[in-house]
């Protein structure tokens, strides 16, 4: 009699490789940021007027095509975990294409609507089904024993994300109670959770596996050095351009406020180990550790603790991936 197999036993090949249009969003993701957050503040009263609106249109153009792509990319990683192939439960599997297909259509008709026309209610119902569907994600990419490294950088990605949504829960409920430690208790949570925020690339880089000896490992090596130098110049000349307004400058960029104000300039340590990780995972041969890369490139484009929908959904498109790596990692082990 032959053996019957289930569907849900069968890996899926394609939970291994980057989504379309997953790329394109991780690219467009890092214009947004360097556009819109790093050289329209930082020329805001030093260019003229037709540089800044030549500058501001592109970074329109990109803010709008990250969100595109993202919603077109996280709509192929929701049909995939919602399958049968994916191996997970079906609670799993139907509160992922719950929460995650009413979550598309709502950013993208905001994507598409005037900025007048978008109500607070509207945002902050955006920013709940996004962090739900962030929770389920992940329970998902831990459903699967993957490796330890990929596990970790899952861990740390939920409470990263749910640290910056207490902070925001008890910012907003404390002040309207005036309760005297509001503000202590808002910076623990944020504060912990920006450690956890900063600690994802280097549990990646360790489930990371780049074979140095090989040419294609000496230039990972090479360009993820390149470009840790360059994230570290870049904060340096940045500091001496803005001088005091520092904090506030890289706070509008991503979010990161822990440090003091006279060694923000030190961002550039743990910023420059995330990117050169980044770089690492994307020359990687391996399918599943270019889909990790992927999922570095657009965490750290969004920022840490998002609060608007173009950037939220960037973040859910990051999750998304490195779930699915860890389940691609997990599939591959018990083939073994």
């Amino acid at each position: 009699m032959a053996t019957v197999t289930r569907i849900e036993d069968e890996p899926s090949l394609s939970i291994a490789v980057v989504p379309p249009l997953a790329w394109m969003a991780g690219g467009a993701a890092l214009a947004d940021l360097v556009v819109n957050r790093i050289l329209v503040p930082l020329g805001r009263d030093t260019w003229s007027h037709d540089a800044f609106a030549g500058l501001d249109t592109w970074g329109a153009f990109a803010r709008n095509l990250s969100a595109v792509s993202a919603l077109v990319a996280l709509s192929f990683c929701l049909a995939s975990l919602s399958s049968g192939k994916s191996g997970l439960p079906i609670s799993a599997r139907a509160g992922i294409a719950s929460f995650g297909w009413v979550l598309v259509p709502i950013v993208t008709l905001m994507t598409f609507l005037p900025r007048g026309m978008t109500r607070v209610e509207l945002v902050l119902a955006v920013a709940g089904l996004a962090h739900a569907l962030i929770l389920l994600l992940i329970l998902a990419g831990l459903h699967w024993r993957s490796t330890r490294a990929t596990s970790a950088a899952l861990v740390l990605t939920l409470v990263a994300s749910f640290s910056g949504v207490m902070s925001m829960i008890v910012s907003l409920v404390g002040g309207r109670t005036y309760w005297e430690h509001t503000d202590r208790l808002a910076n623990a949570f944020r504060w912990s959770g920006e450690l956890a925020y900063l600690a994802v690339p280097l549990a990646v880089g360790l489930a990371v596996a780049i074979p140095w000896k090989e040419a294609r490992g000496k230039a990972a090596l090479v360009l993820s050095a390149l470009v840790a130098g360059l994230v570290t110049i870049g904060m340096a000349l940045w500091s001496h351009e803005v001088g005091p307004d520092l904090p506030d400058l890289l706070y509008g960029a991503t979010r990161l406020d822990f440090l003091p104000d006279d060694d923000f300039v030190l961002y550039a340590i743990p910023l420059g180990i995330g990117w050169a990780v980044t770089v690492a995972a994307m020359l990687s041969k391996d399918p599943v550790d270019r889909q990790m890369g992927a999922a570095l490139l657009l965490l750290l484009s969004a920022g840490y603790a998002p609060r608007s929908p173009s950037t939220l959904i960037i973040t859910v498109l990051g999750v998304a991936l490195l779930s699915r790596a860890g389940i691609a990692l997990a599939q591959r082990r018990r083939e073994r």
